[in-house]
This record gives C-alpha cells, structure tokens and sequence, in this order.
C-alpha cells in the first residue's frame, strides 16, 4: 500500500519552481490586465456557506462541490467558483457603491471533478465580473479584456465561443415552462445530451413549434457572425424575448468589431452553462 505521506490528494498537485513561475506571471498579466480596464481587486473566502454556493450553480455542480460540517456544525464548501462569491459582496458591503462596479479575482477554485490530462479538483481562474450595467458594452469589455489579457500571456490560435441564454429562456418562458424545468434543460444542453434536453421539453407539453425551434438554434452556429445571427432571427421571429436578446447579442458582436477585435468568434444559438445564475 503506497503511503499517504509520498504523495498528494487525487486531483491536487505540486507546482515545482518553473510551473510556480509560469502561474505567477499568468496571474500577474491577469492583475495588470484588469486593472488597465479599471477593474479593481477583491479577495474572498475559499470556504463559503454551502447554501450560498449552491443556489445557483446548478445540480451537475452542486454534486461535484467539496461540502463538510465546520467544527461548529455549520455547512460550508469549498469555493467551485467565483461569482456567487462576489455576488454576496456586491450585494452586502459593496450595495451603496457607485455602478457600474468592474471587480476581479485571481485564485484558486474546487471541484471534485474525474481527474485527467489538463484538469484537477484544484484548479486557477482570473476571473472578471460587471456589475451594474446591461448596456451589451458591458458584454464587450469584457470579451475585450479577456482577449487581451489571453494575447498578453502568449496564447495564439484560439476562438471566442459566444451564445446568449436570452435567446432560449424567451423561447422556455413563452412556452411556459417554469424556472426549474428551464435550468434542468440547460444543463442537459450545457453537457451536449441533446436528446435528453428535447425529452425534457416534450415532458414539460412543449408545442411541435417549440421543439422545432430548439432543434434549428442547436444546428445554428458558424464563424461568420452576420449570417448565424440572420438564420438565428429566422428561428426566433416569432418570439419577442428571444428576438430581443438576438438584437443585444448583434449589438455585442458589432461593439467588438468596431473595437477592432481580431480574434476569430464562433456563434453557438445553443450554447448554454450549467449555472444556474445565467
């Protein structure tokens, strides 16, 4: 039996002094790339209380979450990511300050993900977050920052996957399907179990129209903006929400390109997270 005392934890590892380097400069570009865009550091807590991380992160990831009785008998998990974090600060000691609030954060996060190449249970996010504005600037700054914060570290040869949940809840709400129903079917899309997410739909008394149009926004993607959003109007016409969102949605993509982002973008209708709070 190998001992516990020659080795780490499944899923953790050791970062030796050229990896150490290399994750410090990453996290250091992250920091002066944020605060070039008036982003202002905040640190929380790793441990938070388990209600408050699982609200609305969705069951997938609620079941992949570190939780434990704190030795005052309290439930508490390990941070799976940030934004429920900085959530509750925006919306406590933060309430009273002037929006539109830029923040970031930079450390480490938990999930009791399978371990494998290139993934761990603990694992790094530079993550940025603007609070206050629904202005599709907003949306563009922040594609904007990352693209040159990621141009900044040396990545080359990536793309911008970019959807909008608009697009698909105006569609779930006018058919009536409830909240709950709306978030169980986007994490069925989230892990691309498309046949599962339709059989949700069809459970919940989804019109034929409805199905179809699901279907027809799952094919409709491509990396010629201007097209993928004119077929996905076609999908959506009669769906006042959904229409909304897709012209939001143009209205990002046309403040990227007059911002002279080079970076290749691909436009997914059915592109949805997990999380609950999308």
């Amino acid at each position: 039996m190998t001992s516990v005392f020659n080795q780490t934890v499944r899923g953790m590892r050791d970062f030796l002094p050229q990896d150490a380097r290399r994750l410090r400069f990453i996290e250091q570009i992250a920091r002066e790339t944020a605060e070039l865009y008036g982003y202002d550091e905040v640190i929380t807590p790793a441990i938070e209380y388990y209600e408050l991380l699982a609200a609305k992160i969705g069951e997938e990831n609620r079941k992949r979450m570190y939780v434990f009785e704190d030795l005052g008998g309290r439930k508490v998990a390990l941070r799976p990511e940030f934004t429920a974090s900085i959530a509750r600060l925006v919306a406590t000691k933060l309430q009273s300050a002037p929006k539109p609030l830029r923040l970031f954060s930079v450390g480490s996060l938990y999930r009791y993900d399978e371990p494998q190449f290139g993934r761990y249970r603990e694992f790094w996010q530079a993550n940025f977050e603007l609070f206050g504005s629904a202005m599709p600037e907003a949306d563009a700054e922040i594609i904007s920052l990352t693209d040159n914060f990621l141009r900044k570290i040396g990545l080359q040869n990536y793309c911008f996957k970019i959807g909008h949940v608009g697009v698909l809840r105006g569609i779930f709400s006018q058919e009536g399907i409830d909240e709950e129903k709306q978030n169980s079917i986007m994490q069925m899309l989230d892990k691309k179990e498309w046949e599962e997410a339709i059989n949700l739909m069809e459970e919940a008394k989804s019109s034929p129209r409805c199905l179809d149009s699901l279907k027809n926004l799952l094919e409709a993607s491509g990396r010629d903006p201007a097209s993928v959003i004119k077929e996905i109007r076609k999908i959506v016409d009669d769906c006042p929400s959904a229409i909304e969102a897709v012209e939001n949605l143009n209205e990002i993509l046309d403040l990227l390109k007059s911002g002279g982002l080079k970076t290749e973008i691909l436009i997914e209708a059915g592109f949805a997270r997990g999380l609950e709070y999308y």
